[in-house]
């Protein structure tokens, strides 16, 4: 498998987490489906991660290859900016997840809600920009 190829089957894997998201942020508060929580919460961290990663490795070469330094540096630095952002949010939202579980989120629905929405709104437009970056070559 190539590197684009890997990328993609993570930026793959990383939307449907998001997908999960979505549909628990919809199903709140009715209905909790603890197989779907429990899964997020576990599989999110690594995912975002093994993407970073793979970011790192794949995007950000061909990213300095395409722009002037000082042009493509800052946009590795911007993206370096935004995966630790998502990489605390993420956190954040598999901690609140693992709440949900047992019943004792010190948060209210709406707030929740809107943490899982934010969450997964952004990591969308994240492997959008990227995706449009490797289909340009920078």
């Amino acid at each position: 498998m190539s590197g684009d190829d890997a990328l993609e089957e993570g930026y793959q894997r990383l939307l449907r987490l998001c997908d999960d998201l979505e549909a628990i942020a919809d199903s709140l508060p009715r209905h909790i489906d603890p197989a779907v929580c429990r899964d997020v919460a576990a599989r999110l961290p690594s995912t975002l991660l093994a993407v970073h990663r793979l970011e790192d490795k794949i995007l950000f070469p061909a990213i300095t290859a395409a722009r002037y330094p000082d042009e493509g540096q800052l946009l590795i630095d911007r993206l370096r900016d935004e995966h630790r952002h998502d990489t605390d949010a993420a956190g954040q939202v598999a901690r609140v997840l693992k709440e949900l579980l047992h019943a004792r989120s010190p948060h209210s629905w709406e707030a929740i809600g809107y943490m899982l929405r934010a969450f997964f709104e952004t990591v969308r437009r994240h492997v959008a920009t990227e995706r449009l970056l490797l289909e340009e070559r920078i």
